[in-house]
């Protein structure tokens, strides 16, 4: 798993605990785990120090989520049992020293960037929470409407209507059938971002419910279907051409 990340690292630390963490920090703007997209070069323990260097997919990728991606990283290895310091390290980024400088010290971005730094990062990632949410939200429509569960159906749907089964999801239709959906990873991270976002997950709640935690009527839901189509497919597309970039950087190196 994740064969390309150059490993150094003690016997008595599991690399699966440190990915496990790693797979907990996302680009803000695509929603997808920086492991996952290949951001993650070279990982080193020495006694209790983690060294992690990251290789963004532009040397102009902006300060902002750059900051964003490396505080969450160091933050979430800070969590791991024997690791008592982190460093994080750009690679190629023409404000990696700033960033690094800052992250490595526990400074807010507005710290390390005083004459740039004229936006809230808290603000910035919950734009791109709500994003998120949207983008898992939509994949999950389409797993019940390819099932054949119409707008109406869907839309009386309740949490409790749908249940895990191994890697799989079930939901309870209005006959009382329960039929098979798809990967349960599609509805595990619709809730994961729900919770995140201290929306309703109760069992009785609406399983469709729009960013402010109202349901969403038949009647709206395809017209919002469409507008969370857009989301993810330009979403998809960021993440297409990041991937791409990338990939011709380190053909590079």
């Amino acid at each position: 798993m994740y064969d390309d990340v150059r490993l150094s690292l003690p016997d008595t630390l599991d690399q699966e605990v440190i990915f496990r963490q790693l797979e907990r920090v996302l680009d803000p703007e695509l929603d997808e785990p920086i492991l996952k997209l290949g951001f993650v070069k070279s990982i080193e323990v020495e006694s209790d120090h983690l060294t992690i260097e990251l290789h963004l997919p532009t040397y102009w990728c902006a300060p902002n989520f750059s900051y964003m991606m490396a505080e969450d990283t160091r933050r979430e290895l800070l969590t791991v049992g024997g690791i008592h310091d982190v460093t994080v390290r750009l690679k190629d980024h023409f404000a990696a020293k700033t960033i690094e400088a800052g992250v490595n010290t526990g400074k807010s971005f507005s710290q390390a960037f005083p004459d740039e730094a004229s936006e809230d990062l808290c603000q910035l990632s919950d734009l791109f929470l709500r994003k998120g949410y949207i983008r898992r939200q939509e994949r999950l429509l389409q797993n019940l409407k390819s099932v054949g569960l119409s707008l109406e159906e869907i839309a009386v749907r309740r949490i409790g209507d749908l249940y895990f089964e191994g890697e799989s999801y079930r939901i309870r239709r209005n006959d009382g059938r329960i039929c098979d959906v798809g990967e349960a990873e599609v509805a595990r991270q619709y809730f994961q971002r729900r919770a995140e976002m201290n929306l309703d997950c109760s069992p009785a709640a609406p399983l469709i419910i729009d960013l402010r935690g109202r349901e969403v009527t038949a009647e709206q839901l395809e017209k919002y279907l469409i507008r969370a189509r857009t989301v993810r497919v330009a979403l998809q597309a960021n993440g297409s051409f990041c991937a791409a970039v990338l990939a011709a950087r380190k053909g590079k190196n």
